[in-house]
């Protein structure tokens, strides 16, 4: 019985031992480029959502995520209406210092959009969030056809994290 055992653990050695490998860690593409997480929030006094579209103030900050990482080029705020990720328009362009504070109004919104605050109707929202343009010439662009979430689903799920805010008509 003690030989059995014996052979049972020597046996479990080898089988564990010749599965290991050297290196198990996968080979990192070469053109794998680094990019700022970009952390937009409402700031205190900002309007929650879209009620009275002749008063409403949209206030909010563009900011870093990792305040020490490397700083992009330049980040643009940019706007989509109802989810239409097609038809992306540039709130502000050019944002250099991080924080920045950037405040719209219902008539400025709708207006990249072709329409006036009038017409925005209840459950007409506005999404926003930022471009971020590194140095290293990497453009990471916050609403795109090709990919859902352009940081992956991580980044949303860091504390405090923000990709993008929405303002609803209500």
């Amino acid at each position: 019985m003690n030989k059995l055992i014996q052979l049972v653990v020597l046996i479990s050695v080898m089988v564990l031992t010749g599965a290991c490998k050297k290196d198990q860690n996968p080979r990192l593409p070469d053109d794998l480029k680094r990019a700022s997480i970009p952390l937009i929030t409402k700031a205190a006094g900002s309007d929650a959502n879209i009620g009275d579209v002749n008063t409403f103030q949209a206030k909010f900050n563009a900011d870093l995520y990792f305040k020490d990482d490397e700083k992009p080029r330049k980040m643009d705020v940019v706007v989509i209406f109802k989810g239409d990720r097609t038809n992306v328009k540039v709130l502000k362009a050019d944002i250099t210092a991080y924080p920045t504070a950037v405040t719209a109004t219902a008539a400025q919104l709708a207006a990249l959009f072709g329409k006036t605050a009038a017409s925005l109707v209840k459950d007409d929202y506005f999404q926003i969030g930022l471009d971020v343009y590194m140095n290293s010439g990497l453009t990471v662009t916050m609403f795109s056809n090709q990919v859902a979430q352009p940081y992956g689903p991580d980044a949303a799920n860091y504390p405090g994290s923000s990709l993008s805010i929405r303002y609803t008509k209500l």
